[in-house]
């Protein structure tokens, strides 16, 4: 199933400021004059000027003159969209709606119509066994309920059903988690009946990385999955993973074509997910695209950034090779060391996307690192250096200062290059630490220590060699600006560590090339781009990845790389470009009725034993089968959360 999402901002209101609302089933009705008292609960609100809008929490009218009867059935239209039709009822119950209220317009309606239609809603929402039919037809029951007269009126030939412009959303609370929007239950239905193909082409939509993506995302729509509180969350992550496997495993589909090649060139800097999926999606509207990418690898962070164990290097390479196979240039060793647009329109470029990502690691701002000991690395000079293929060879003990994914990458290289001793020392707790679970508990059972409420301060070396780190311990204060709790230094607490090496993995930032034509900054040292365009303050320029956002993931950099390239599109048409659907502040789990769910645990994958891992680098985890992945696709709730309004004139 592919859905077409109407784009337009959703913000909140308070229910004092509507004519009525029956949102999550609180009702506040302001027609009679009379304001009802202020009630915090908040609902979709679409952004400009609406009179009324119904979603599958209830109804939001404005304008108390607003048409509940077109709007009724005009979400009665588009809910019908998303019916999958797999348990019938749902698809069945919106039919005779429909039926039912085009009679009524048509002459034909009696007044036990009404109640038939609060008995469709009523045995759909019990019925129906996904979370999409036993949610969407509240409102429905709302406005039968609310707006008897106008039902009555329409039946009786004094209303119409008016032609009026509707607009409309669609989400689900696995999409709004996930930073590119995919329609996770749209490519998960799919899998489920063995439509793999469909489901491939319905992810690259949006996600042109499937098997890298299906690997290393950090996966927040898993965190947001319904099920996740009745049993276990859906392994969406994996199911993405599968697809990709599957169409490797059977031949690799190629990608689409352009359908026409348009006169204009575009520029990008950095072969990295951002960079790849503006390419992808630019290509594909038929403009020409050249990549320079100042490595001998395209992939950015994917390619020298991630251990093999956890993504292998054909899987990227695959991937990279079909958006270079629809005409795509990637010209690699290719630093750009001075940035001109002016230049770049010399040579035919008419518009520029920087997606330089964060390749160069942060400072620990401790006494002795800038000595240049042999011993002390930075974690992302070490992973690019161990992808490109120097040989490391591995010391007694290594110390991994940090609590991220790359300070986790660089511990358990380590364990497989040979170093006897890894430990890791965080500053923070275990609750506080940002690397996955998975490569936390990963690292524990490959043998890797990690020392918790630590932190060197003083690198400690003989002859140029580091031997060792002074280090104090720390205790938990008051929460930062991330949220987090700040670590404070125990006065009298320091210790020393012998260690042979430490590698620095604290964090990483972006280097630019020399914006000759000025390009303004953050005082973070990113990129000042606009948040919704991506534009530069350089005409013709624009930015995108952790060189604008910092070090993010590889799913946030990529939807960047959707997101420039329809801006500069938009761009080069002259056009405006559409806003962003957000759902901020509204609980999308939430929904009025829940049929029976019968409990299931998620399905799971068999990891590489233990001994075999430290061995090599090969992939620790496996991956579903298609058997395996049309049962677990079976789990799904189909969670879809459908808002359509009218716009006010």
């Amino acid at each position: 199933m592919s859905l077409v999402l109407t784009l337009h901002r959703i913000r909140c209101l308070r229910m004092s400021k509507v004519a009525f609302s029956s949102w999550n089933g609180k009702v506040v009705d302001n027609r009679n004059g009379k304001a009802s008292k202020d009630v915090d609960v908040r609902f979709p609100e679409p952004g400009g000027k609406f009179t009324a809008m119904m979603g599958w929490g209830g109804l939001a009218v404005k304008d108390s003159k607003a048409d509940i009867l077109s709007l009724t059935f005009n979400y009665l239209k588009e809910i019908r969209k998303i019916s999958c039709g797999e348990c019938s009822v749902c698809m069945i119950g919106i039919d005779r709606l429909l039926d039912l209220m085009g009679g009524m317009a048509g002459g034909k309606g009696r007044k036990a119509d009404l109640s038939e239609m609060r008995d469709i809603v009523k045995r759909v929402s019990e019925n129906s066994k996904c979370s999409f039919g036993q949610s969407a037809l509240f409102p429905v029951l709302d406005a039968v309920k609310h707006y008897k007269s106008d039902f009555l009126a329409l039946i009786n030939g004094e209303k119409k059903l008016g032609d009026k412009e509707y607009m409309s959303a669609v989400t689900a609370p696995c999409m709004d988690a996930c930073p590119a929007g995919l329609d996770i239950p749209g490519y998960i239905e799919l899998i489920k009946n063995n439509r793999f193909k469909e489901s491939l082409n319905l992810i690259r939509k949006d996600c042109i990385l499937p098997g890298v993506i299906g690997r290393v995302c950090t996966h927040p729509c898993e965190d947001a999955c319904v099920r996740k509180d009745m049993d276990d969350a859906l392994s969406i992550r994996l199911l993405k993973r599968a697809v990709a496997d599957f169409d490797l495993g059977n031949g690799a589909s190629s990608l689409d074509t352009p359908g026409e090649e348009k006169k204009e060139r575009i520029a990008i800097i950095g072969a990295g997910p951002a960079g790849l999926a503006a390419a992808y999606n630019l290509r594909l509207k038929g403009y020409g695209v050249t990549i320079f990418e100042s490595l001998p690898h395209a992939g950015g962070m994917a390619a020298v950034g991630i251990p093999d164990y956890r993504l292998p290097e054909d899987i990227l390479s695959h991937e990279i090779d079909l958006i270079k196979r629809m005409g795509v240039e990637i010209r690699l060793n290719t630093k750009i060391e001075k940035l001109s647009m002016k230049g770049l329109r010399k040579e035919g470029y008419s518009a520029l996307f920087i997606a330089v990502g964060a390749h160069k690691g942060n400072p620990m701002g401790v006494e002795g690192e800038e000595e240049g000991y042999e011993g002390f690395v930075d974690g992302v000079e070490f992973l690019r250096d161990m992808n490109l293929g120097k040989k490391i060879k591995p010391a007694g003990k290594v110390m991994i200062v940090g609590g991220g994914n790359v300070a986790l990458d660089c511990a358990r290289s380590c364990a497989r290059l040979g170093f006897k001793d890894v430990e890791i020392i965080y500053r923070r707790s275990r609750a506080e630490m940002p690397a996955s679970d998975e490569e936390i508990d990963g690292a524990k059972e490959e043998g890797i220590s990690i020392r918790f409420l630590a932190v060197p301060v003083k690198i400690i070396a003989k002859d140029g060699i580091v031997t060792g780190a002074q280090c104090i311990k720390m205790k938990l204060g008051k929460p930062d600006k991330s949220g987090r709790r700040r670590p404070v230094p125990v006065k009298g607490s320091e210790f020393t560590v012998k260690t042979n090496m430490i590698i620095a993995a604290i964090g990483q930032r972006s280097e630019f090339p020399s914006m000759t034509e000025g390009i303004s900054t953050t005082d973070w040292g990113t990129i000042k781009a606009d948040p919704i365009t991506l534009a530069t303050d350089m005409e013709g320029v624009f930015a995108g990845g952790d060189c604008v956002t910092g070090p993010a993931t590889l799913i946030e950099a990529l939807n960047m790389g959707n997101r420039g390239a329809r801006s500069i599109d938009c761009y080069l048409r002259g056009k405006e470009p559409a806003e962003s659907v957000s759902f901020k502040d509204i609980d999308l789990a939430k929904q009025r009725g829940r049929g029976f769910v019968v409990t299931e645990p998620a399905g799971r994958v068999a990891f590489l034993d233990v001994k075999e891992r430290i061995g090599g680098f090969g992939e620790v985890e496996g991956g579903f089968i298609a058997a395996d992945a049309m049962k677990e696709a079976r789990r799904c709730l189909h969670c879809y959360r459908v808002v359509v309004w009218e716009k006010a004139v």
